[in-house]
């Protein structure tokens, strides 16, 4: 049910779109170019010294993970109320909405950050094939994290309606916690504690270990966070299913 609920989740975001998937490059690389313009040329970033590469190349290593993490949630929270009809109708598990849509946002993301890699090694950028199974656990760690979050946004969301104008803030503000933008290290050190307390940062640095340097070994970051996110998805459905026999009363 997950695998064909996610299927059609993907087919229906473009419904109507004279593009289709052509979307799933020009989006991101459009955002791309906007944060590579203002960071890159106005507030002159750069990519860590140690790194003989563009800053752009630097960002879009961790800029589409992050956008497939963050719009996981995003669409996840929604799923409840864009699929009301449907479940006060057909006995199923409510579940599976919010993992398909949180899937196949992450999924469509994955795509998209596929064709720029291979864009970027076309165009020279030092990639390391041999750490590419490192980058996929990473992935696979947001991924699931993603879904354990989006089980907790889709249950907050049916019950506090303002949840919907909180979370894109909370999401922003995370969005500039993690080193996406910036290298860490380049922080003052009062900064740096607050952003390595956030797991996402570890995640991207071994993310782009795996691809810059060939890191073959998963980090500690990547391991601690499977076992988190695991804990995290476990507890995130055992809400979810504890509170779903109310969802009705408040859709």
């Amino acid at each position: 049910m997950l695998l064909q609920l996610t299927k059609r989740e993907i087919r229906s975001r473009f419904v109507g779109s004279s593009a289709g998937w052509l979307w799933l490059i020009v989006n991101p690389l459009l955002t791309l170019g906007v944060y590579s313009i203002v960071f890159g040329v106005i507030f002159n970033a750069r990519a860590p010294a140690d790194l003989d590469m563009p800053f752009v190349a630097w960002l879009a290593v961790a800029l589409w993970p992050w956008l497939g993490f963050s719009e996981g949630i995003m669409r996840a929270s929604e799923s409840m109320p864009e699929h009301a009809a449907l479940i006060s109708k057909v006995p199923m598990r409510r579940e599976m909405l919010v993992l398909s849509s949180a899937t196949a946002s992450f999924v469509l993301q994955l795509a998209g950050y596929g064709a720029v890699l291979l864009l970027m090694a076309a165009l020279g950028i030092p990639l390391t094939p041999s750490g590419l199974p490192n980058a996929l656990l990473v992935l696979a760690v947001l991924l699931l994290l993603s879904n354990a979050l989006g089980l907790v946004a889709a249950t907050l969301r049916v019950f506090f309606k303002d949840f919907q104008q909180l979370l894109p803030t909370l999401m922003m503000l995370w969005f500039f916690l993690t080193p996406i933008l910036y290298a860490p290290e380049l922080l003052p050190e009062n900064l740096k504690t607050l952003v390595y307390a956030n797991p996402l940062a570890g995640l991207m640095t071994d993310l782009r270990a795996a691809l810059f340097e060939g890191q073959l070994v998963p980090g500690a970051t990547t391991l601690v966070m499977l076992v988190v996110s695991v804990a995290v998805y476990a507890t995130g459905l055992a809400f979810f299913r504890r509170m779903s026999p109310y969802f009705e009363d408040f859709l």
